[in-house]
């Protein structure tokens, strides 16, 4: 989760974390602990998902800022241990999200409407007027 001390300090990053603790990087978005099983290691993926997904409905300012791309770089995707299902739920939850999300939407008209606001405020700055 974000508090607030780390979003001042660090406003791209997010911390997704079941726990307050890890033995990752100090700056690292992905904090995970060690688990008994690779079940165990999924159920977690899946929460903290659910933590992210909240985290972005509490502040909508970091959607669209590659939030989840900058998560997903701190990754190690080469971990064959059975924490390897913290990723593995992680990713299966924010899927099953998604298909929710785009069964409620034409997401091409979606895609053209974010076209068209990124090139109306790329012309903007174009102008001088950023």
């Amino acid at each position: 989760m974000i508090d607030s001390a780390k979003k001042a300090a660090l406003p791209t990053r997010f911390r997704v974390s079941v726990h307050h603790a890890s033995n990752n990087l100090p700056n690292s978005n992905w904090a995970i602990l060690p688990v008994s099983s690779y079940r165990e290691a999924c159920s977690n993926g899946r929460t903290m998902a659910a933590h992210f997904l909240q985290q972005l409905k509490d502040d909508p300012d970091h959607v669209g800022c590659g939030v989840l791309g900058h998560i997903a770089g701190d990754i190690n995707f080469q971990d064959n241990t059975i924490t390897k299902g913290y990723w593995v739920g992680f990713f299966s939850h924010l899927e099953r999200h998604l298909y929710i999300s785009a069964k409620r939407c034409d997401v091409f008209a979606d895609l053209a409407m974010v076209q068209a606001d990124q090139d109306m405020r790329a012309a903007f700055r174009v102008g001088g007027v950023a």
